[in-house]
């Protein structure tokens, strides 16, 4: 089992990217029950305020350092905002992130530092985005929750608009055969497909970042 102690550590905003992305490494045959050193902890850091303030400390604490984070509606602004927070301690990003996923030396020559912007290095978006291309597009409830979160909305629904996705998937979720699952345990039971082309970049990212040798 991964504990705190471990030498290696991902960074993810909260517990449905922790889970997502545990559940998602599972079905390509990550062991986390191992005790392989090179496999990370994954920390919750409860939002991204507290991740961002983490990063220099982490840094300069973790051979191996991931960070997983949203790009929100401003890819542009919340890259240079982790590249400033790793300038700070004197790790240098690329002007912009790499499309497969960014890995930089890290705090000492043989140290290696990721981040891996979601959904996809390139996109707007979060974890629901990414999330959205591991359902297939041929399934007919995931187009009918389209409509059906639509017309809740014109009814009065009260989410706002750009919490739409996620009320979406949540929606197409609970017509599962087991109704309503988390966004983890349903990639676990396979209502979620796992080897979307953004899904097979984010396991390349891990594998080079984490368990690929110097």
């Amino acid at each position: 089992m991964i504990t705190e102690s471990a030498p290696a550590r991902l960074l993810v905003e909260g517990r449905d990217d922790k889970h997502s992305i545990v559940h998602l490494l599972k079905r390509h045959s990550v062991d986390w029950d191992s005790a392989a050193e090179t496999l990370p902890y994954v920390h919750d850091c409860g939002g991204i305020d507290t991740l961002l303030k983490s990063i220099p400390i982490s840094a300069k604490s973790y051979p191996r350092l991931g960070m997983m984070i949203d790009a929100n509606e401003e890819i542009h602004a919340r890259w240079t905002c982790v590249k400033n927070m790793l300038d700070s301690v004197g790790v240098k990003l690329p002007a912009s992130p790499d499309p497969n996923g960014t890995i930089v030396c890290g705090f000492y020559q043989d140290w290696r530092v990721g981040i891996w912007l979601m959904p996809d290095n390139n996109s707007h978006g979060k974890l629901e985005h990414f999330l959205k291309t591991l359902i297939p597009t041929t399934d007919s409830c995931w187009a009918y929750a389209q409509e059906a979160i639509e017309n809740a909305q014109k009814i009065g629904a009260k989410f706002p608009d750009k919490k739409s996705l996620k009320a979406r998937i949540h929606t197409w979720l609970s017509w599962q055969k087991e109704p309503g699952l988390p966004f983890g345990t349903a990639i676990t039971a396979t209502y979620f497909m796992h080897d979307s082309p953004e899904a097979l970049k984010f396991v390349s990212w891990f594998n080079r970042l984490f368990l690929s040798t110097p």
